[in-house]
């Protein structure tokens, strides 16, 4: 692991000043270097699977804004793709993913090693982490097993959860066996990312809000649990991000349970709260609004941010990932913001 990344360092419980800075989505559509390499690759899970491809855009980020840490190029669907769900996107659409046989998925998907698979991906990071210069931290990242499911369930990103979650209530014996699954390959791929060459993962839990209060311990929390204490068991040193749109106000319930755990706030969450909540016990990560960095009035919201968070271990990042309409010179400004505060 990386130990001399501010990103790490921070992550691990202490307060930097300027704070690291990395934004989701970094590596992607509003980089005209991204689209120039996307657009040789008519299939998208073929450009998440060459290895040279996805080496060059997940640095073209790092150098052009000398953020503080890459995020390896890929997708959270990888895995229904890889168990047999073909997933495929469809310009102006998103993913589409085919119908499943549940029974076979079920058969066929439980205890599968997919590491041949993810070859691929494996040795992008380490061909990645050869080039990062020493201060850079390398982040891997899967989905949570609940926002999986509910691609695969829904056949695509759904408008609406109620059909997710009416199937998660009518067969819940076989959705409790497709977040077993989804769990266990979650833990497995976290794994081989951080054993390929990884500083730190982040599980992206995107539709977490969808979750009705009375399900958020099963669908949510105790996977959650079991892929912490999955990497912890192997990976004592390796931080963690949780990011989890929409429901920062569970966050506290779940800090003794996953101590060190880093919290990544979505742009709605309340900072004032969030550092006496949170920050006083746990990494935070966020929050900035995506829309300002569009529209580049940012400032008054990044200070805001800075001024509760800045006095704890804290991550600068979005609230979500970035839009592809942002203007480069904003996310270059916003970076120069960051780097300009005081030592």
């Amino acid at each position: 692991m990386n130990n001399q990344s501010t990103l790490v360092q921070a992550l691990k419980g202490i307060t930097k000043t300027p704070p690291p800075i990395w934004l989701m989505r970094q590596a992607g559509r509003y980089l005209p270097e991204y689209m120039a390499e996307r657009q040789k690759f008519p299939d998208f899970m073929e450009f998440c699977f060459n290895s040279d491809v996805v080496t060059k855009v997940t640095l073209q980020p790092i150098e052009r804004f000398d953020f503080d840490a890459a995020i390896i190029f890929s997708d959270i669907l990888t895995i229904p793709h890889f168990l047999g769900q073909t997933v495929r996107f469809e310009k102006g659409h998103g993913p589409i993913l085919a119908k499943v046989e549940w029974d076979h998925f079920l058969k066929n998907g439980k205890d599968r090693d997919l590491s041949f698979e993810y070859q691929p991906l494996f040795k992008a990071i380490q061909d990645v982490k050869k080039a990062l210069p020493l201060d850079k931290a390398l982040i891997g990242f899967a989905g949570s097993p609940w926002t999986i499911a509910t691609y695969m369930i829904g056949g695509g990103k759904s408008k609406g959860f109620s059909e997710i979650v009416r199937f998660a209530e009518t067969e819940a014996s076989i959705f409790d066996r497709i977040l077993d699954i989804l769990t266990d390959q979650v833990i497995k791929l976290l794994l081989g990312q951080i054993k390929a060459g990884c500083d730190v993962v982040q599980i992206f839990d995107s539709w977490a809000a969808a979750v009705p209060n009375q399900y958020r311990e099963a669908w949510l929390w105790n996977p959650l649990q079991k892929i912490y204490k999955a990497i912890r068991t192997v990976y004592p040193e390796t931080p963690i991000i949780y990011y989890g749109k929409g429901v920062a106000l569970n966050y506290p319930a779940l800090i003794p349970g996953l101590p060190g755990l880093c919290f990544g706030l979505d742009q709605f969450v309340d900072v004032k709260w969030a550092h006496s909540a949170i920050q006083k016990f746990s990494p935070v990560q966020g929050n900035l609004d995506p829309e300002k960095l569009v529209t580049g009035d940012f400032q008054n919201d990044v200070q805001n941010i800075l001024e509760n968070l800045n006095s704890g271990p804290f991550v600068f990042n979005l609230g979500h990932g970035i839009l592809p309409e942002t203007p480069i010179q904003h996310v270059h400004q916003l970076v120069d913001l960051i780097r300009s505060q005081k030592k």
